[in-house]
């Protein structure tokens, strides 16, 4: 009974490490380096509009405090 356990078990890892490995593998050839360039290059994009969008909105309610405490008119 425990020469069955270790052998399932020693297969249950070895199929485990080869599909890791093969997953592993696949991210350096230049279609996973491609595929992991454009995902970041998305996600810098999005992070990169949400701050210009934060970044407009406070632009704009700043400009509106100081045209209120200054009395100027808005166009």
């Amino acid at each position: 009974m425990s020469r069955l356990f270790w052998m399932v078990l020693g297969a249950a890892l070895a199929t485990y490490l080869v599909t890791r490995g093969r997953a592993l593998m696949r991210r350096f050839t230049p279609q996973g380096i491609a595929q992991q360039v454009e995902r970041r290059g998305n996600e810098a994009a999005v992070g990169l509009g949400d701050f210009y969008a934060t970044f407009k909105a406070a632009s704009r309610a700043r400009e509106a405090e100081l045209r209120r405490e200054l009395d100027i008119e808005t166009t």
